[in-house]
C-alpha cells in the first residue's frame, strides 16, 4: 500500500510555547495602553489583567514585577523608534540637516507619544534606579545620533575640535523638553517643522560661532586694520573762534 504524506501535528511544548507567546503579546499591549494613559505609579497591574481578562497573579507569572513589565513595555516602544531614527540619519549628510532632523524626530515624540514622554521624563528617569535600567541604556543608544553628528561635523571642519557633546545633548534634549512642558501639559499645539527649523538654526548659531580657528579670528583683525588704514584721514577740526566776553 502506498504511504500517504500527512502533515505533522505540532507537539503539545510547541502549542504551549505558541500560547505563551500571544498571552505575554496581550498582556504587554494592554500594558502599554494602561502606563501611557495613567503612568508608572497610577497604573495596576490588575487593571492591566482586566483588560486581557486575565487573573492579575496570571501576569506576574509573565513579568515578575511591574517595574519588569514597564520595561517591556519601554523596549517595545524605544526599538522602533531608535530603528526609525536611525533609518533616517543615514541618509542625510552635513551638520545643519543632520541636527534639524533629530529635532525634528525628538518633537515628534512630544506631539505623536505624549504619553510616553510623560512617563519617561517625570516617571522613569527621575526614579534611583534609572542609570541601571533598560530605559537608560535605550536613551543612551537614542541620543547616539546626536553624539555622531558632532563627530563628524568636527572632521569636517564644520565645528571647533572642544566642542562638548554633553554640553551640547543637555541643550538640545534639556531645551526641547522645557519648550514641549506646554504640550505636554497645557494641551497647546505646536508645527513641528517651524519649531525645528528655529531651534536647530538659534544652536547652529552659538555653536559656530566658536569654529572660528584662532588664524581666522587674526586675518579678520588683519583686514579689519588695513581698512582703517586705507581710509582718508577726517579732516582736522577747526579752532573755535574765541567768544567775546
Amino acid at each position: 500500500m502506498k504511504a500517504t504524506s500527512r502533515t505533522a501535528e505540532p507537539a503539545d511544548g510547541a502549542k504551549k510555547s505558541q500560547r505563551r507567546q500571544q498571552r505575554e503579546g496581550e498582556i504587554l499591549a494592554a500594558a502599554r495602553e494602561v502606563f501611557l494613559d495613567k503612568g508608572f505609579e497610577r497604573a495596576s497591574v490588575s487593571e492591566i489583567a482586566a483588560r486581557v481578562g486575565v487573573v492579575e497573579g496570571l501576569v506576574f507569572r509573565y513579568f515578575p514585577t511591574k517595574r519588569d513589565l514597564l520595561n517591556e513595555v519601554l523596549h517595545a516602544l524605544y526599538k522602533p523608534l531608535i530603528s526609525d531614527v536611525g533609518e533616517g540619519f543615514s541618509r542625510i549628510n552635513g551638520l545643519r540637516g543632520r541636527l534639524r532632523f533629530i529635532i525634528w524626530r525628538h518633537v515628534r515624540v512630544y506631539t505623536e507619544t505624549p504619553g510616553l514622554a510623560r512617563l519617561v521624563l517625570h516617571e522613569v528617569r527621575t526614579g534611583p534606579e534609572y542609570l541601571g535600567s533598560v530605559l537608560h541604556d535605550l536613551h543612551v543608544q537614542y541620543t547616539d545620533f546626536l553624539r555622531q553628528t558632532l563627530v563628524q561635523a568636527v572632521a569636517d571642519g564644520e565645528l571647533s575640535a572642544d566642542v562638548e557633546f554633553e554640553m551640547v545633548r543637555s541643550m538640545v534634549y534639556g531645551g526641547l523638553e522645557h519648550m514641549m512642558w506646554p504640550v505636554l501639559y497645557g494641551g497647546r499645539s505646536v508645527n513641528v517643522d517651524t519649531l525645528a527649523d528655529r531651534f536647530s538654526s538659534a544652536l547652529l548659531h552659538g555653536l559656530q560661532l566658536g569654529a572660528v580657528p584662532a588664524d581666522g579670528v587674526e586675518a579678520r583683525l588683519a583686514r579689519i586694520e588695513a581698512l582703517l588704514a586705507a581710509a582718508p584721514a577726517a579732516p582736522a577740526a577747526k579752532p573755535r573762534p574765541n567768544k567775546p566776553a
